[in-house]
């Protein structure tokens, strides 16, 4: 709070600063969920929670420095995030600890998501640098996103003299959430290159450094762990090409994507000595007006397409498995995937395996022998009524490899609905339901689950 005061103190002399913005944001969400660990482990599981995740930011912008270049500025921003569940001090149980692991804190107690110096126009060149711990996401967010964690280190943007195109790299240091003890390091670093024609072209690259003991998922030649091999170091590799449009009535969203690199085992040395990554993953969002039945008015029809690939059987010591570290996957402690139960990303979902030691153990949250997903997901959102909207999706989820060549691929289907009444910018409100049918390659009951949620989200 001092040094919120002290940007508002700073913005007060007209000669060092332009503006000062100040947001902040609350949303509270009450979830109810059925049948979370879909019939894969035994006993009650189903859970009720009423989450809540607050924002607090102060910026200032465009602080003259009186002895650089005369367009260089200076700005200075601020954001605390808080993410909690009512009744819950410490420990976030499963599924959800999951989601809590890439946060500072999730006891509702703030932490920075971004304390940042953005230095604009740098030495009078078109290019700005951001120092500090700050939000960011790479492309669609399929190889890298912050998930609302932030992250710390520098970022450079430019815009290049060829083309009207922009450039701009990366280097963060952080941690894997998944990594066996508190030694893991994970150095984050890349850029991107973005080319506008009739749409917007974007190559992307993102290498990932892990220094620390971790597992990788996709190794089976540590019988001491039944799945996975522990690992000392990984070097991991991700290029992604993206492609966006808007073309009158039509959106169009895609991305694909390929990984590659070596991890040094930690155990039991496989042959030949180390690790190799070669998965590879493919996004598509098309959305499109359609005319309402017997109306005048337009709804908004939607489909997607994703698939990551897994990790074959019976190539021992070569992870096929597409998974970056730091995808996009979470808000807060719900996931941003395909489908409200689910989840589903092209790399994991609430796949209903949650368990913390053992064989059963997968990063993905799938069942053991089950990687890579695969999800066709269509939907519409209806016209506006006095500011009410009513939309509806289905998704239907495959597995990209499976235990064994004649076991099923279905993972599941779901069936979203949702109703929300907004005003403008400020004040939303939110009533869903999900449903969701576990297919044979989840559980052999095929049971079915539900969540209900009830979200109202402010913000100025």
């Amino acid at each position: 709070m001092r040094l919120a005061l002290a940007l508002a103190a700073l913005s007060a002399a007209p000669a060092l600063a332009a503006s000062v913005d100040v947001t902040s944001s609350y949303d509270m969400k009450a979830v109810s969920y059925s049948n979370l660990s879909l019939g894969t482990q035994p006993g009650n599981s189903n859970a009720s929670l009423l989450e809540n995740d607050a924002r607090f930011g102060v910026k200032v912008q465009q602080i003259a420095l009186p002895d650089a270049s005369p367009d260089t500025t200076l700005d200075v921003g601020v954001l605390f995030h808080a993410i909690g569940v009512a009744g819950s001090s410490s420990t976030i149980a499963a599924p959800f600890d999951r989601a809590a692991a890439y946060y500072p804190s999730v006891n509702f107690t703030p932490f920075f998501e971004n304390a940042y110096l953005r230095v604009n126009h740098l030495w009078g060149l078109p290019m700005d640098a951001t120092l500090g711990r700050q939000s960011y996401k790479l492309g669609s967010g399929l190889l890298l996103d912050d998930n609302g964690a932030g992250f710390t280190g520098a970022v450079v943007r430019a815009r290049l003299p060829w083309a009207q195109m922009k450039a701009e790299g990366f280097a963060f240091v952080d941690k894997d959430p998944n990594a066996l003890g508190p030694s893991n390091n994970l150095m984050l670093y890349g850029g991107s290159l973005g080319l506008p024609t009739d749409g917007m072209w974007q190559l992307n690259e993102l290498v990932e450094d892990e220094q620390g003991d971790s597992i990788d998922y996709g190794c089976s030649a540590d019988p001491s762990l039944g799945y996975g091999c522990r690992i000392s170091k990984a070097m991991r590799s991700f290029t992604s090409l993206r492609y966006s449009i808007s073309y009158g009535d039509i959106f169009f969203d895609g991305e694909a994507a390929l990984e590659k690199g070596s991890a040094t085992p930690d155990g039991p040395t496989p042959a030949p000595g180390r690790i190799t990554y070669n998965g590879n993953a493919e996004v598509a969002r098309v959305k499109w007006k359609q005319p309402f039945y017997h109306t005048d008015s337009d709804g908004i029809a939607w489909m997607t397409l994703a698939r990551g690939s897994g990790d074959k059987a019976g190539t021992a010591t070569t992870d096929e498995a597409f998974y970056p570290t730091h995808g996009s996957q979470y808000d807060g402690l719900e996931r941003t995937g395909f489908g409200d139960f689910y989840g589903a990303t092209p790399y994991s979902a609430l796949g209903g395996n949650y368990a913390t030691t053992g064989s059963s153990v997968t990063r993905s949250g799938l069942p053991y022998g089950d990687s890579g997903i695969t999800t066709v997901a269509m939907g519409y959102t209806f016209p506006s009524w006095r500011n009410v909207v009513l939309d509806g999706g289905y998704f239907l989820y495959m597995a990209d490899q499976v235990a064994s060549a004649a076991a099923s691929r279905t993972l599941g289907m779901e069936w979203d609905v949702h109703l929300r009444y907004q005003i403008r910018d400020q004040l939303s409100l939110l009533a869903g339901m999900a449903y969701f049918r576990a297919g044979a390659a989840t559980a052999a009951s095929l049971g079915s689950a539900h969540k209900f949620t009830l979200e109202f989200n402010g913000r100025f």
